[in-house]
């Protein structure tokens, strides 16, 4: 397990997924799911286009990625499943609290492994839309390893994970000294 082979959810976004049997264009991830409980991604949710917002999206399990670069290349067209989504989160916005209930902020993004889906870290920052820009909030990365438990919603990490936190980007508003860090 490499450095490499490790990857952030916003990275795997508006990527195509083609087959290698035959260049057919399955669609585009919108969605990355994971499953809480074991730490793992799951599954990737498919649209036809990066701009598609209505349509039945199309989901294939991560164990079906055969290679991922510019695109991601999956072997044919059987990859795509029913996958039962209601037992996975997308992680994003999920709020992250201690034991003792200190809220630390919520889930921006994540780190996992592509080979064997492991989360291996979280993003969060006082707001868990990716759709704001770094340079406006803070942001910080949490290992795995500090989940106690999680619930719909809300993941509980050990007392004093607060200060295991890395700090990844500096924002405006701390810059200005108006926001704190947890």
């Amino acid at each position: 397990m490499t450095n490499s082979d490790n990857r952030l959810r916003n990275e795997f976004l508006n990527t195509q997924v083609i087959t290698r049997s035959s260049g057919k264009r399955l669609g585009v991830v919108k969605e990355v799911l994971v499953d809480v409980d074991r730490r793992e991604v799951v599954a990737l949710g498919l649209r036809d286009n990066r701009f598609a917002m209505s349509g039945i999206p199309k989901y294939m399990y991560l164990t079906s990625v055969s290679q991922s670069g510019d695109v991601i290349l999956v072997e044919n067209e059987d990859v795509i499943e029913d996958v039962d989504i209601d037992i996975y989160s997308s992680l994003i916005n999920s709020e992250v609290v201690t034991e003792t209930g200190e809220p630390l902020g919520k889930v921006r993004d994540f780190q996992f492994n592509l080979l064997d889906g492991q989360l291996q870290s979280l993003t969060i920052a006082v707001i868990g839309y990716p759709q704001i820009p770094e340079q406006l909030i803070s942001t910080y990365e949490l290992s795995v390893e500090e989940i106690v438990s999680s619930g719909p919603n809300r993941i509980i990490v050990f007392e004093g994970a607060e200060e295991r936190l890395t700090q990844l980007t500096v924002g405006v508003l701390e810059r200005l000294g108006i926001g704190r860090p947890p």
